[in-house]
């Protein structure tokens, strides 16, 4: 396809909600893939000799490269496209509701060290399921207090997964 009047071939670029997707997990993928030298340990050598076996690095390397990938294929889709803006016809509550979640996500990273993963998780299920409007008290005990003990017993116990403690025990 030519561009009117240049002669000059050339893609149809359209500026649409998935181009930005797409270019975000581009950049995405490129950023997991630079930090993964600082974020990711090797393991000792022993006797001057690598460890054997797969680096810890290499799954981490392979969503990276992955999430370029699917970007780079999204992107060369998504500009070929014409979408429909439908954020536009959003209601401001939904705009409320995100940003809700939002906060109650940074402030969920935020308390999880000094209260634990059990007491932050429960604090954050119940903050949001209440502010949706969940009034049945078993749900809310299940989804507030039940589910967090139990995928932290679970996963600290059984699993051998570490897991931020409670504050004032070593559980």
């Amino acid at each position: 396809m030519s561009e009117p009047g240049t002669g000059r071939v050339g893609l149809p670029l359209r500026l649409n909600f998935n181009v930005w997707l797409a270019i975000g997990m581009i950049v995405f993928g490129v950023a997991v893939w630079l930090l993964i030298p600082s974020q990711v340990d090797e393991p000792p050598t022993m006797f001057g000799q690598p460890a054997p076996g797969m680096s810890p690095a290499l799954f981490p390397q392979m969503a990276a490269a992955g999430f370029v990938i699917v970007g780079v294929l999204y992107l060369i889709w998504s500009a070929k496209i014409a979408v429909v803006n439908g954020f536009a016809s959003l209601p401001r509550s939904a705009y409320l509701n995100i940003g809700v979640v939002l906060i109650t996500m940074i402030a969920y990273v935020v308390l999880l060290r000094p209260l634990g993963y059990a007491i932050a998780s429960s604090l954050t299920a119940l903050a949001i399921t209440l502010y949706y409007g969940s009034r049945n008290i078993f749900g809310i005990v299940i989804v507030g207090i039940i589910a967090p003990l139990a995928i932290y017993f679970l996963f600290t116990r059984y699993l051998s997964v570490s897991l931020p403690p409670f504050p004032w025990s070593s559980l």
